[in-house]
């Protein structure tokens, strides 16, 4: 575990980002899958880059608009640039192909993070989760065996609020009955939500580095940029769980 000098307090809650901090997606992706381009090859579309260009910018759309599914925006596009719908068989395909790697990734946690988490449930210390993510991508969350570990789940589709929003943080501490100050955040870093944890004022910011190092292909730069901002960086959640006994009052919360 790596960090500067952390400021002692007695820890309340943990917040937790989902994809790439306790699951990691990547680990299911088939060779040379890319989601949106597949999509577009499905839908034979003449400009399969603008459609994956246009995918990106609906991103934070899709996040906060769970009423909207996900295939009604390939259907949108469809109509737009092809003048026709989707049939019934390619919503589904979109469906399957949007959350191909996120249902695996959600049904499918990994053993040694199932055990941090509950070890950090047995020190009374509650769980929040925030996740930026979509209604497609949400789907299998309640079958998840992440699921009955979190005292208060905050995901934007349902909420309306997106990381670094100050709101998001704050609605999650809210159920969480915990003050900012006495709260750890833990995430690896995407969506500025690191920043977006100091800016609500989190008593400690930790950047998860373990999947990113372990399965993706990210600039050194950027790593670099986020365990300097973190008040400490983890590869594993058992640390996470060595820091938290790390504190004051014998290290229980």
């Amino acid at each position: 575990m790596e960090g500067t000098a952390l400021r002692r307090f007695r820890v309340q809650s943990i917040v937790f980002d989902l994809f790439n901090t306790l699951v990691d997606p990547d680990v299911f992706r088939p060779d040379g899958f890319t989601r949106a381009h597949r999509i577009g090859e499905l839908l034979e579309l003449e400009d399969i880059d603008d459609f994956v260009r246009w995918w990106r910018q609906m991103e934070s759309q899709r996040h906060v608009n769970g009423s909207k599914k996900v295939v009604e925006y390939a259907n949108d596009y469809l109509w737009e640039h092809a003048g026709r719908r989707c049939t019934q068989e390619e919503l589904t395909k979109v469906s399957e192909i949007w959350g191909l790697m996120h249902d695996q990734a959600l049904l499918n946690p990994r053993s040694d993070v199932l055990s941090a988490l509950r070890s950090l449930r047995e020190r009374n210390v509650k769980l929040g989760l925030l996740s930026n993510i979509d209604e497609r991508e949400a789907l299998n969350w309640p079958k998840s065996p992440l699921f009955p570990l979190f005292d208060a789940a905050c995901l934007s589709c349902e909420t309306g609020y997106s990381k670094p929003s100050k709101e998001a943080y704050l609605l999650v501490l809210s159920k969480l009955g915990s003050i900012p100050g006495a709260s750890i955040y833990v995430g690896d870093g995407s969506h500025d939500e690191l920043g977006g944890a100091r800016r609500a004022g989190f008593g400690l910011v930790v950047f998860m580095k373990g999947f990113l190092a372990r399965t993706k292909v990210r600039e050194p730069e950027i790593l670099e940029q986020r365990e300097a901002f973190a008040d400490a960086t983890i590869t594993t959640l058992e640390q996470l769980v060595t820091l938290v006994d790390s504190k004051e009052d014998g290290g229980h919360a």
